[in-house]
């Protein structure tokens, strides 16, 4: 990426728990798609998300600090209706929320009753998750070199490669296990500062009746809203 954007107002100790903060804010780059068949996984991740009128995830998350030697473990779930309304909902260790919805990504933190609002441009590399479980495997192709190789005990995971990266791609070593169903089990990444981040994702549950009410954007009465790409500029 030309930059990496940060969300202002979170503190480092908050921030670990949105993947996709820098991600999806992140400006998008050109990036040529793939002229390689998908690998065996990444293709099974392709037809399990082709078709579906929305998905909801549950995921674990453990974050090894790497400043500190600390491990920090967080819950929730991911909310998923095509085109582009995606929610991501932490209830542990503390409730906090990342929506897309339309041009806009919202950060909610209701401890603080306080909500950011950036700029959103769909498929701006770097989204893994919003990728993962919304794009499929043919945007995720245009975005990143995809290799099906051997990692920890699994045999036929992905490793994704940023295809266009100036050097300041926020994420490396990503490393996706695909389940038998076709959907994420494991996402692995380690951050620029350190960090490494295991995203162990439940079964997903398919076209639920209530994804309208999953991913929708909801500010509380009384939430002060920012506008998140000003106080960017402002850093």
């Amino acid at each position: 990426m030309s930059s990496r954007r940060i969300i202002p107002g979170i503190p480092a100790g908050r921030r670990f728990r949105c993947l996709v903060l820098a991600a999806l804010a992140a400006p998008v780059l050109a990036a040529g798609a793939g002229a390689d068949p998908l690998p065996a996984a990444a293709k099974r991740l392709h037809d399990a998300v082709t078709g579906v009128r929305g998905l909801r995830v549950e995921f674990h998350q453990i974050r090894d600090v790497e400043l500190t030697g600390e491990e920090i473990e967080a819950d929730g779930f991911i909310a998923f209706r095509p085109p582009g309304d995606f929610r991501m909902a932490y209830r542990t260790p503390e409730v906090q929320e990342v929506v897309v919805s339309g041009d806009s990504l919202w950060v909610l933190m209701p401890s603080e009753n306080q909500a950011l609002r950036f700029s959103f441009e769909p498929g701006a590399p770097g989204s893994e998750i919003f990728l993962l479980f919304g794009g499929g495997a043919r945007e995720l192709d245009e975005v990143f070199v995809i290799v099906q190789e051997p990692w920890a005990d699994y045999e036929d995971a992905l490793l994704l490669t940023p295809r266009a990266d100036d050097g300041t791609y926020p994420i490396q070593d990503i490393r996706v296990v695909v389940g038998d169903d076709g959907y994420p089990r494991r996402l692995f990444y380690r951050e620029v500062t350190g960090d490494s981040v295991v995203f162990d994702f439940r079964p997903a549950e398919r076209n639920p009746e209530n994804i309208g009410d999953l991913v929708r954007l909801v500010l509380t009465p009384g939430m002060e809203v920012h506008d998140g790409d000003e106080l960017q500029g402002s850093r």
